[in-house]
């Protein structure tokens, strides 16, 4: 019997899922293989791959050529976060259209950048000829003694994240509908951080049972915390910690949607025992919230409850490339 890859739902996912469907035993020195934020070898060298697609993932005239290596990078680099590793080395590959309209030594400049601001460095990739998009595939090495997976949630655990979230999102539905975001939402989509730090420090004070990054949306992700664990989310929609410049630009209603469904906040998502996180030391140390935003129960899926206590289903998850694609 093959392997079982548990994740959210969405069609995204179901084509994972396809993809590993009669994957035979996982070798020796493979101790976790696909379903959660990355691969984990012996001795604790954990890898991860992440994609960034012109006019998929971000639009030149968006960013800058250095936002472009520099955000790409930290989509990787949040990879290794979410399993509670410790960045050590990136390898960039990328395809460029010829003629010099992108700056590419600047998109490896930014690269750079967040290899080194993470601690980590360019060890090598691949360049190619683009007859269309530009196209950016980073491979991001991590190692830790202790991964944590999606896998660990348990009934009456909470549910916390770190930030706030919709901010990354509110910069897209902005540019999308032919408005300029403010500064401060356009960094949070041109300039995020990956929460290595402050991940580290969870796992070091060993209260983290679960752990994903938010990168496709509260909701989505929250669903891959669910279906790995085989337990239900729901989540408290007035502890969401919604972005207050996203409020402004968009109104209350909206930036709740983008916190919950936009992604791209590379924030973390963690599952603890009931009381475990001191959010005020954890503020102190890292200068941002840390708020529980839900509780984990028996059952499956994700819920969204009220400020008056009613319950519901999402009508969507979150972000999802193969959505109405047919996949």
């Amino acid at each position: 019997m093959g392997r079982v890859v548990r994740l959210g739902g969405g069609a995204e996912f179901d084509l994972i899922r396809r993809f590993t469907e009669g994957s035979g035993p996982l070798p020796a020195d493979v101790m976790l293989g696909p379903g959660d934020d990355a691969a984990v070898f012996r001795d604790g060298w954990v890898v991860s791959t992440d994609l960034s697609v012109e006019d998929v993932h971000f639009r030149r005239e968006w960013l800058e050529d250095h936002e472009i290596g520099y955000r790409a990078a930290v989509a990787g680099l949040s990879d290794l976060a979410a399993m509670g590793s410790s960045p050590v080395a990136l390898l960039l590959s990328l395809a460029a259209p010829r003629g010099g309209a992108v700056d590419l030594e600047a998109v490896n400049a930014g690269v750079r950048a967040a290899a080194e601001g993470h601690g980590a460095v360019v060890v090598g990739g691949d360049v190619s000829r683009s007859p269309g998009p530009l196209f950016l595939d980073i491979t991001a090495v991590g190692c830790t003694a202790w991964p944590v997976q999606r896998s660990g949630a348990e009934p009456g655990d909470h549910v916390w994240v770190t930030g706030v979230l919709g901010a990354s999102a509110s910069a897209v539905r902005m540019w999308t509908s032919d408005r300029v975001p403010s500064p401060g939402l356009r960094a949070a989509f041109a300039h995020p951080r990956a929460r290595v730090d402050e991940a580290r420090c969870l796992v070091e004070r060993e209260v983290v049972d679960a752990m994903i990054d938010v990168s496709d949306g509260l909701v989505g992700d929250a669903g891959h915390l669910a279906a790995a664990s085989g337990v239900s989310i729901t989540l408290e929609l007035e502890r969401v910690p919604v972005a207050p410049e996203a409020v402004q630009a968009l109104g209350a209603d909206e930036a709740l949607d983008a916190a919950l469904h936009g992604g791209e906040d590379y924030e973390l998502c963690f599952v603890t025992d009931p009381d475990a996180v001191d959010t005020t030391e954890f503020e102190k140390l890292f200068g941002i919230p840390v708020t529980r935003v839900g509780t984990v129960e028996e059952g499956d899926g994700v819920w969204l409850q009220a400020s008056d206590g009613s319950r519901a289903r999402p009508t969507r998850g979150g972000y999802d490339h193969w959505e109405g694609a047919g996949a």
